[in-house]
């Protein structure tokens, strides 16, 4: 029973990384990152979809810092958003962040389905794990990062992180550079505020 089993488990996660690559999602040292978004300071990815529309998520980096997000709220449609306003909120059981919109605009849909089932922020953050779309104001996201360039700050970004964590833990909350527990439980409520201030641009 059991090789049927890992043999069903393989090939989905190989359907998986087929579908990744069509969706043109690729790993870079321990994330994935997507060559087709823009990638906001918030942590936040923009893809321009349709006409006059652009889609927000987090990118892998962001949802990795809430190992069982619990809640999702987000502004409802026609709020009116800057670049760099809080627009909702996720939770865990014990941390919560504030949602950036990376754009300004009017936001004109959210994904229901993502509210329903937060996890899908950790399963498909770059596709079923979107959180929302923007009417745009203005064209000021172009000048984010994308292709080769998002590709080389997310690099930097997850190595930034890892320093964070080793100087707020020590080498105590690691072995051999992967942690035991979620490094983000392992902090004190001073240094998540310290952390969501700078990675997810929360004010």
């Amino acid at each position: 029973l059991s090789v049927p089993v890992f043999l069903f488990l393989t090939s989905m996660k190989g359907v998986d990384a087929v579908r990744r690559r069509l969706q043109g999602v690729m790993r870079i040292g321990h994330l994935f990152w997507s060559d087709n978004v823009y990638y906001a300071p918030s942590h936040t990815w923009v893809r321009p979809v349709g006409r006059q529309r652009v889609r927000v998520g987090f990118d892998d980096l962001a949802q990795r810092l809430f190992q069982a997000p619990l809640g999702l709220t987000l502004a409802p449609v026609g709020t009116v958003v800057r670049a760099g306003d809080a627009v909702g909120e996720i939770r865990t059981a014990r941390r919560r962040a504030r949602i950036v919109s990376p754009v300004s605009g009017t936001i004109t849909r959210l994904n229901h389905a993502v509210r329903e089932d937060v996890s899908l922020l950790h399963r498909d953050p770059y596709s079923r794990g979107w959180l929302f779309t923007v009417a745009p104001s203005d064209a000021a996201y172009e000048q984010l990062p994308t292709g080769a360039r998002a590709k080389n700050w997310l690099w930097d970004e997850e190595h930034r992180l890892s320093r964070f964590f080793e100087a707020k833990l020590g080498v105590a909350a690691a072995d051999g550079g992967e942690y035991v527990t979620h490094p983000p439980e392992l902090l004190q409520d001073e240094q998540w505020a310290e952390l969501t201030r700078e990675f997810l641009q929360n004010r």
